[in-house]
């Protein structure tokens, strides 16, 4: 343990020169893949106004210091030197923070922070009111960051990715369309298609994604605690993640387009019946892609995708139905019916569905079972636990000679 109790800044610097001075002979001698973070840090208020101090220029030494150390300890500081100690650590190593807190004087240091959390207790709800979330035991925290922590995390890291996914997808449909224009901007939907389809038609599963799912169960969460560090230093989802998703809508705009292109090549079909069997496919494609990859279904996200479907066939009946000649757009009377009652048209949404969604489900296969991350060996190892029997209690009834089995 290193302490650092300085009566003057000359002092300070000696000592904080000593002790990097010892972390350099320790790394010397011991073998570089022994965990060298096994100290902690002890800093007093007094010391903390010479450090904190731009004149002593010892702000960096110190925080190299810290880097060091598996925990830092500041005892006796006051709120100020509490919220610039926070304050230096993001300006300096360009961290983001969290700080936590259950009085008046660590207000500060919350406000200061990229997020802070406050705990109501006895000391008051300054700290409460002044925070982002807001706890009433501390024993709460750990639920906090290691549960929802990790799945904030991969919830919103897969919602972006989804939305990027299916965006340029349908984007890609009107580029490939241009080929056979002439790149005059004419396009082949419905131009109410084409302000509905994620405004409408496609808002729901992205934000059941991002809202409801959960990759890893709790408890899980709880019991492995190294999973958080996926999400503290993002090691879950990488660029080329986004890549990798750039090409699948790639791909799947390829399929749904020149399917529907050589199914209706040789047929008399208008431009907005084949619009409309083309947004239907893409729709398709779209929350089957969505499908798989929630982690763990719900009702709610069963009904954002019935909802996504639901709704694109009720405005095109309606729509279609309705208007001949609505908004000063090309008319698109009656496409809708005769789409549904083709034959042709469900073929090219079932053949280009299931072409278009194969490889990201193989992708998904592979990955899981050669090369799998640390989330999906948890989860593979609680499905064997599970068919072994293990986690399992027998109760046994004198009384009735009976036998029960729980979980």
């Amino acid at each position: 343990m290193f302490s650092l109790t300085a009566r003057s800044r000359d002092a300070a610097e000696s000592a904080i020169n000593f002790y990097l001075a010892d972390l350099d002979t320790s790394k010397s001698i011991y073998d570089t893949h022994t965990r060298l973070k096994t100290r902690a840090l002890v800093v007093d208020g007094k010391t903390l106004t010479f450090i904190l101090d731009l004149r002593s220029k010892l702000i960096r030494p110190f925080l190299k210091l810290a880097k060091s150390c598996a925990s830092v300890l500041c005892c006796r500081s006051t709120p100020l030197q509490k919220a610039y100690l926070v304050k230096v650590v993001k300006e300096e190593l360009r961290l983001c923070t969290l700080a936590i807190g259950d009085g008046a004087n660590d207000v500060s240091m919350i406000q200061m922070a990229d997020v802070g959390v406050g705990i109501s207790g006895q000391e008051g709800m300054q700290a409460v009111m002044a925070a982002d979330f807001t706890l009433s035991r501390f024993r709460y925290l750990e639920p906090l960051l290691l549960a929802h922590g990790y799945w904030c995390y991969d919830r919103l890291s897969r919602m972006i990715l989804y939305f990027f996914y299916k965006n340029a997808a349908f984007v890609f449909l009107i580029f490939w369309y241009q080929l056979y224009c002439g790149f005059s901007g004419s396009v082949m939907m419905d131009q109410m298609y084409l302000m509905l389809y994620n405004l409408i038609f496609t808002s729901l599963p992205p934000l059941a994604i991002g809202v409801y799912d959960k990759r890893v169960p709790e408890d899980f969460l709880l019991q492995n605690c190294y999973l958080y560090k996926h999400g503290r230093l993002g090691l879950a989802y990488k660029p080329h993640d986004f890549w990798i998703v750039l090409s699948d809508s790639l791909y799947q705009s390829l399929v749904v387009f020149f399917i529907a292109l050589f199914a209706y090549a040789e047929s008399d079909v208008g431009i907005w019946e084949f619009g409309a069997t083309i947004t239907a496919t893409c729709l398709y494609t779209n929350l089957v892609h969505g499908a798989l990859e929630i982690r763990s279904w719900t009702v709610l996200h069963a009904l954002s995708i019935t909802i996504s479907l639901g709704s694109f066939y009720a405005f095109s009946v309606i729509y279609n139905a309705t208007c001949v000649n609505c908004f000063g757009l090309p008319s698109t009377y009656w496409v809708i019916f005769r789409c549904l009652g083709s034959l042709v048209h469900w073929l090219v949404i079932l053949i280009s569905t299931l072409v278009a969604v194969l490889p990201r489900l193989l992708f998904t296969a592979i990955k899981n079972s050669l090369f799998p991350d640390d989330s999906a060996t948890v989860l593979l190892q609680r499905k064997k636990n599970r068919s072994r029997g293990e986690g399992l209690l027998v109760a046994w009834s004198r009384s009735t000679s009976a036998s029960s089995i729980y979980r």
